[in-house]
């Protein structure tokens, strides 16, 4: 990698695979509130903030779903799958963040999630260690699809975005860091890239194995 080059990860769907836990949460959650959510509906929700993820659902499933009220049953329920189950991560991740902090590369993480929430996560998944910056979704105005959270990451490492690698599984992350003018590579999770969004990466990875010598 070029000087003054770093990498920037999203959380959820990249490294910790949380979010088919958080769509069997979401659902089980709106079903006991009345409200059915498909995976079309919860798959908006996918890599943006709670912000605009309540103006979402309110406007897919009524002006009276109270998105506040769900969004807590839905944390309950996660925690419990976590609490019974663990943290799954995604394989290969520990082996890539081990690589680029042996290579003094630095590293920053942009997640929608809010803070603590977040810092939570990653250092009960032992990955805290390997990052000098976190940004949550709370610490900026706009949430992704906006660009505002990969330039706050970019402008707290202190790195050339020109240069610079996000990695990424949403679309709205994908959209988010292109916009910060990051070089996107995109490792899909519950969603298959379309043309439109493959016209925004530097390249689609099926795993974080595959994505790891793009870096080098």
């Amino acid at each position: 990698m070029s000087p003054n080059s770093g990498v920037i990860f999203d959380m959820d769907g990249l490294m910790v695979d949380t979010e088919r836990i958080a769509r069997i949460a979401w659902q089980e959650a709106s079903r006991a509130a009345g409200y059915e959510m498909s995976d079309a509906v919860f798959s908006l929700m996918i890599g943006r903030s709670k912000r605009d993820s309540g103006e979402l659902m309110r406007q897919h499933l009524g002006s009276g779903f109270d998105f506040e009220r769900v969004h807590a049953a839905t944390g309950i329920v996660f925690e419990k799958i976590i609490e019974r189950d663990g943290l799954p991560l995604k394989p290969g991740i520990r082996e890539l963040l081990g690589r680029l902090r042996e290579g003094n590369i630095p590293l920053g993480v942009a997640t929608s999630t809010r803070n603590p929430v977040a810092t939570q996560r990653l250092e009960s998944a032992s990955l805290l260690k390997y990052f000098t910056v976190v940004v949550t979704g709370d610490q900026v105005t706009r949430g992704k699809p906006e660009p505002d959270i990969f330039l706050e990451a970019v402008r707290r490492l202190g790195i050339d975005a020109r240069t610079s690698y996000a990695l990424e599984d949403s679309f709205a992350g994908v959209r988010s860091a292109h916009g910060a003018g990051l070089r996107v590579i995109m490792v899909p999770d519950l969603l298959q890239p379309t043309p439109e969004i493959t016209a925004l990466t530097f390249a689609v990875a099926k795993s974080l194995h595959e994505a790891a010598p793009l870096l080098r």
